[in-house]
């Protein structure tokens, strides 16, 4: 179902369940009056009769029948019966041929009781009164037909239902139109934001009023194709600098194999071109590893924490592992108070690719220092865990310490350094897996001092 149709039905079963309600308690009430009004009639009526009957000696039964038949007080096919103490009745205005109420000796017990009681009986409403008067008492009877009320309220009925019905038409057609109309800011932006092709990602939604729903509505979604436009331009990016960094040692390959085949050669120099491009090879292989490591990490692949992992372990793990491969590398490895508590070192995750980041960090500070030196501190305490990675090298920029994170990109202070730009963004990746954060300080003089923090609770995970 439509929304502009849902609002439409919604709108009218409300407005309708509130005339409805409206409308049955106006003829409850108009019900209430009429009845009680004619009760009231009744009584009187039969008060009255009594006394002139009862109290006024030239009245006999006679004179009261034909007072009755002058009356003209909209009181229908009325029964008038007036019983003595014995039960005796010793008047009444009806005759064998017409209708009249049923009494009963409980009726008139009830009376005598109450000194006043109403009741119907069939289409007729009975009232019954203990009458007193000088020396006697008389229990009085008056049933009646109340064509008059049933008409007023038959009447009353019929308009209603048929102000219902056109009531409720009416708002039906009246939410139909409003629903369209305020909806139709909802149809510009949906006709908008269709127009928004790839090629067109630079395209913004006008808002005409930030205020409005609809307005916070458009601001969302322009705010979605900064997003979009964001990583739309990050992919072409990434997919350039990833073509440019595949395309040199294939193009050396490739120019080393040609020039090679010109001519005959000794095998000394063949060896030296095949060496050469074994070289470039494994560069490709690092390459792409580094790509598939930096694909497969990302901050909601949290069933790569698989372990209870030591912080201390893994550095020295990872110095083990790189000054074996870098034997001119100087790593120095500073715990600053250890904790009694060796819990206090262990975080939930994944050893291989903390040990990953830790090489990264390590790698880096060792190839931009001038004494390819790194110094790592740790400290720790029941909360967190601290790791500082300090260098000596030219340092990095302020206007570029936002953008290291970023794949493939590179400061002009490393350009002359050997690399790709992907190993702090595959680090920051872990360490956010790990629900870590990673920093960036500056050293004085000289140098850079990458700061990580890990929560040392396991519950944090």
């Amino acid at each position: 179902m439509q929304i502009r149709t849902r609002l439409t039905v919604q709108f009218s079963l409300l407005v309708s369940s509130i005339l409805l309600v409206t409308f049955l308690a106006i003829y409850y009430f108009s019900y209430d009056n009429v009845t009680k009004d004619f009760y009231d009639r009744l009584r009187s009526k039969a008060k009255s009769t009594a006394e002139l009957l009862l109290e006024v000696p030239q009245v006999n039964t006679e004179v009261m029948k034909a007072l009755e038949g002058s009356n003209r007080d909209l009181i229908y096919n009325e029964n008038i019966l007036i019983f003595d103490e014995k039960n005796r009745l010793i008047y009444t205005n009806t005759n064998a041929t017409s209708k009249s109420i049923n009494v009963t000796n409980y009726w008139l017990d009830e009376i005598r009781k109450s000194g006043q009681i109403r009741y119907t009986d069939g289409d007729y409403k009975v009232v019954g009164i203990y009458y007193k008067y000088p020396f006697n008492r008389a229990v009085v009877m008056l049933g009646a037909q109340d064509l008059y009320g049933q008409i007023n309220l038959s009447n009353l009925s019929q308009l209603l239902t048929a102000l219902f019905i056109i009531v409720t038409v009416i708002v039906a057609l009246a939410g139909w139109i409003f629903a369209k109309r305020a909806l139709r800011p909802i149809s510009k932006v949906m006709n908008a934001v269709e127009g928004i092709l790839p090629q067109k990602l630079d395209t913004r939604l006008e808002v005409s009023n930030q205020r409005d729903e609809i307005g916070r509505l458009i601001t969302t979604f322009n705010n979605l194709l900064d997003r979009i436009e964001t990583a739309f331009q990050m992919q072409k990016i990434f997919v350039a600098n990833v073509s440019h960094e595949l395309k040199n040692p294939l193009t050396k390959m490739r120019s080393q194999l040609e020039v090679s085949m010109l001519k005959e050669r000794s095998p000394a120099d063949y060896q030296v071109t095949i060496g050469s491009v074994l070289e470039d090879i494994h560069e490709l292989a690092q390459l792409s590893n580094t790509l598939l490591e930096l694909a497969k990490v990302s901050e909601d692949q949290r069933d790569l924490l698989t372990e209870t992992v030591r912080i201390d372990d893994i550095l020295l793990d990872a110095r083990l592992t790189l000054v074996q491969a870098n034997p001119g590398y100087n790593i120095l490895i500073q715990f600053n108070d250890l904790p009694e508590d060796d819990t206090w070192l262990e975080i939930f995750g994944n050893s291989t690719l903390l040990k990953t980041a830790f090489l990264n960090l390590m790698d880096n500070a060792c190839k931009f220092s001038d004494n390819f030196t790194v110094n790592v501190s740790l400290e720790c305490s029941a909360k967190k865990i601290t790791l500082l990675f300090s260098d000596h090298g030219k340092g990095i920029p302020v206007k570029d310490q936002s953008l290291v994170f970023q794949p493939f990109y590179r400061s002009d202070n490393t350009a002359s350094i050997r690399g790709y730009g992907i190993g702090l963004s595959l680090v920051e990746r872990i360490v956010k897996l790990h629900n870590g954060t990673i920093n960036i300080q500056a050293n004085i003089p000289k140098g850079t001092t990458f700061v990580l923090n890990f929560f040392s609770s396991l519950s944090k995970f």
